[in-house]
């Protein structure tokens, strides 16, 4: 009898450890940030979008793959009103705020201040190559990156695998 509740005792221990596991990995603080948005007008964190998806994208004004993409993901943005947009600058606020000027985001544009690298790594750009795409699920875990120019084709299938499937809201001429 003694071996026997030893046994069930081991068992859910191990479960029990592993839902922490588990839970702990789920609401893990460094996958949360406070940074301002490029225009100064507030500080956004990403625990203001819980339980929410949110594609982030980090980006510098001197990166042709990035200045490429960025009219797309203007579009997507959109489109797939039930994941929320980030931009993220790693370029200096007055560069960043002068590129951006010639744009027309369609979402908030915030500004890694100091050590960019260090956010993006935490997010899983280990190389810190630009630009990098990385999609959060709803509990705030990684669910797709991509370290490159993203595409329409990319972007749909991501955005659908973490958001649930949810489909984007039609849009004529959001083709790049």
């Amino acid at each position: 009898m003694k071996v026997r509740l030893l046994s069930v005792f081991r068992v859910l221990t191990t479960l029990g450890m592993l839902v922490t596991c588990q839970l702990s990995m789920a609401a893990s603080p460094s996958m949360n940030f406070e940074l301002p948005r490029l225009d100064g007008s507030a500080f956004i964190r990403l625990n203001d979008y819980a339980g929410r998806p949110v594609l982030l994208n980090f980006w510098g004004s001197e990166c042709p793959p990035c200045v490429a993409e960025l009219p797309l993901l203007f579009s997507q943005a959109q489109r797939h009103p039930g994941i929320q947009f980030l931009g993220i600058a790693v370029d200096p606020r007055a560069t960043a705020t002068r590129f951006l000027a010639r744009m027309q985001p369609t979402y908030p544009q915030l500004i890694a201040l100091t050590q960019p690298d260090v956010l993006m790594r935490r997010f899983g750009n280990k190389l810190g190559g630009l630009p990098y795409t990385v999609i959060v699920n709803g509990q705030h875990e990684i669910c797709n990156s991509h370290l490159g120019e993203v595409d329409e084709k990319w972007l749909s299938s991501a955005i659908a695998a973490c958001s649930g499937g949810a489909p984007a809201m039609s849009s004529k001429g959001a083709n790049r």
